[in-house]
């Protein structure tokens, strides 16, 4: 018997023509090490103000991880607050353009932003080759993909640490990302108004912040330990070797 093991239900879409092969496992961390006991470093960095509230983002910096649509969404955003809550609104990026990769986003993204004039309220970092104490620094997580992602890591990681995710509601964000830990946003076409109107619900409210990030972290340990996943992966490879034969809910998620 051969299986094909997908990272979601989103990525298992592609085989509908041998779905009985199909087994879904989902990515997995471990959740020690992405833990909300990480210490954090991003507010001593960038010198934010007390009382600062942070929507953090980390990942590649192409058109389709939705960058652009942050940005808009946080000017609206910032055009919404009093100044005195402007002053302590913060979105902050990890990451960068792939060298190979033209044209730059990173750079048209930090153009789009002095456009626009945000330029005190939106910080893209570039590339961090630990982006545990930067995330750990977030109130919010924002994963803004606008295409079908299987299933961005950057929400099980910002989840980890303890944060609530905001993200459209694209790919496999669904699977990892439920209304106790998070807000997902009409991901198609990419509903920039709604994604303001979440980072303004969230900005006001700290007792959901703190709330959804609890919960977040419970969800991870609870399903997307990588040690238990990486059982039910040994368990799919020893069942296709023919050295085995079991059934039930250890063959994986997927149904």
């Amino acid at each position: 018997m051969k299986t094909i093991i997908c990272v979601s239900n989103a990525a298992a879409s592609l085989f509908p023509h041998c779905r009985e092969k199909v087994r879904v496992i989902h990515n997995a961390l471990d959740i020690d090490e992405f833990s909300p006991r990480v210490p954090p470093c991003l507010r001593a960095e960038l010198s934010l103000p007390e009382g600062a509230v942070v929507f953090g983002s980390q990942g590649r910096i192409l058109p389709r991880k939705g960058y652009v649509e942050m940005i808009r969404a946080a000017d609206k955003t910032l055009r919404q607050l009093p100044e005195k809550d402007r002053a302590r609104c913060f979105f902050v990026v990890l990451g960068d353009t792939p060298e190979d990769y033209e044209p730059d986003h990173l750079e048209e993204c930090r153009a789009l932003v002095g456009e626009l004039g945000i330029e005190k309220n939106v910080h893209f970092l570039g590339f961090r080759t630990d982006v545990k104490p930067y995330v750990a620094d977030f109130d919010v997580a924002v994963v803004p993909s606008v295409y079908p992602d299987p299933l961005p890591r950057a929400v099980i990681e910002s989840m980890a640490c303890g944060k609530p995710v905001i993200a459209f509601d694209v790919g496999g964000v669904a699977e990892m990302l439920d209304p106790g830990s998070g807000q997902l946003i009409r991901g198609v076409p990419p509903d920039v108004d709604g994604l303001a109107a979440s980072f303004v619900r969230y900005f006001r409210d700290p007792d959901l912040r703190r709330s959804q990030g609890r919960s977040a972290r419970e969800r991870i340990v609870m399903d997307f330990d990588a040690s238990r996943q990486a059982k039910k992966i040994q368990n799919e490879i020893v069942l296709a070797s023919g050295l085995a034969v079991t059934s039930g809910p250890e063959r994986g998620e997927a149904r």
